[in-house]
């Protein structure tokens, strides 16, 4: 009887930090980066990594493509993803946000970019 009741309590907790913790909503940005210089592109990118607020950075030196995808959270803006990038928010182009799993996410090459 205490072992169920343990048990029962434990799941009950269990549950509710699972709920608490999804509250929000899932979101991704992408733009395109013009930053010539690989090792400022490096540090643009780790410094994106110390967000709260991301879950996942890539940027790729190739095709000079960043992509973030959010923690959960209640709102997320092209305001905000551009903040991201702080001093070089004026290297980017071609934004693109959305909540995931919902939105299509553009694939690249990116064509009529709205931002051009």
């Amino acid at each position: 009887m205490k072992a169920t009741t343990l048990l029962l309590l434990f799941f009950l907790f269990a549950g509710r930090s699972l709920a608490q913790e999804s509250v929000g909503t899932q979101f991704f940005a992408q733009c395109m980066v013009n930053i010539t210089d690989e090792t400022n592109f490096r540090i643009l990118e780790d410094n994106i990594r110390q967000n709260p607020n991301v879950a996942v950075v890539r940027l790729d030196w190739v095709t000079k493509r960043a992509f973030v995808l959010t923690n959960n959270l209640e709102q997320f803006t092209e305001a905000d993803f551009t903040s991201m990038f702080g001093v070089a928010s004026n290297h980017i182009s071609c934004i693109q946000t959305g909540v995931y799993g919902v939105d299509e996410i553009a694939k690249y090459p990116f064509v009529n970019c709205p931002n051009e």
